[in-house]
């Protein structure tokens, strides 16, 4: 890996941040991907750094730490999928608040960054992905957004999307499902795929651009190969950004 990764703390969430090789010695401004719920870690860039100048231009990423996913990733309170399991709080306006207004202006403040919706980007897998979609309809900072495997079963959340409008119409946004996912056992997980080709119907007509939104499938489970996935959809999401910044 020829790049720098980093563990910072920014308003009581453990963060990981990936800078790029020529960081510390260019005088150029990057675009930031924020991903819900995971780390950086050091084989997933060295996966994802020889695409830098040849499918995109390097960006600097931050994985945010959640304390607790089923408050921060979830939009409104919902049972537990089984006996036995914890309830979904339905935290994500706070976590989405903290996100925009506190952990953001940190990045663009203190780093070297484009800070426009155009060159940020957010992605999840799971709840994580929900959490994505869910500030594409609250929020409009960010202008790339990527739903990986995401938890579109949620009740009522395909009911939530009908009623709303994506606050920047211009965003893109990348889905994808495994196909094995609504094989599932779980009476509520197994909507998934239903859930998801419909939130991907309405979303198609609420973009600005049909150009601008891909539903992709992946063979396997939810639990296959996630770092490709997430490959993928940087791959997708970024293509656009200058490779010569």
């Amino acid at each position: 890996m020829k790049g720098h990764i980093h563990n910072l703390t920014i308003s009581d969430y453990e963060c990981s941040l990936y800078l790029p090789s020529e960081y510390y010695t260019s005088h150029k401004n990057y675009p930031v991907v924020y991903i819900n719920g995971d780390s950086i870690e050091q084989d997933f860039m060295e996966d994802i750094e020889p695409h830098f100048g040849a499918d995109y231009g390097e960006f600097i990423l931050l994985g945010i730490q959640s304390k607790n996913w089923n408050e921060d990733f979830t939009p409104w309170p919902a049972k537990s999928l089984t006996k036995k399991g914890e309830s979904f709080e339905g935290g994500a306006l706070d976590y989405l608040n903290v996100l925009t207004n506190t952990i953001k202006p940190f990045m663009d403040e203190h780093y070297k960054t484009k800070p426009e919706p155009s060159n940020t980007a957010l992605i999840g897998y799971s709840l994580g992905a929900l959490v994505s979609l869910y500030a594409l309809y609250n929020f409009g900072a960010f202008g790339k957004i990527g739903s990986l495997s995401g938890s579109l079963w949620y009740d009522d959340w395909v009911e939530f999307m009908n009623s709303h409008i994506p606050v920047n119409v211009s965003a893109k946004v990348y889905m994808s499902l495994g196909r094995g996912e609504e094989k599932s056992r779980n009476k509520r997980i197994a909507k998934v795929g239903s859930c998801t080709r419909e939130a991907f119907n309405i979303l198609e007509k609420q973009l600005s651009f049909k150009g601008n939104i891909i539903l992709d499938w992946n063979e396997g489970g939810h639990f296959t190969k996630i770092p490709y996935r997430f490959k993928k959809a940087l791959l997708w999401l970024m293509k656009d950004i200058h490779k010569f910044m």
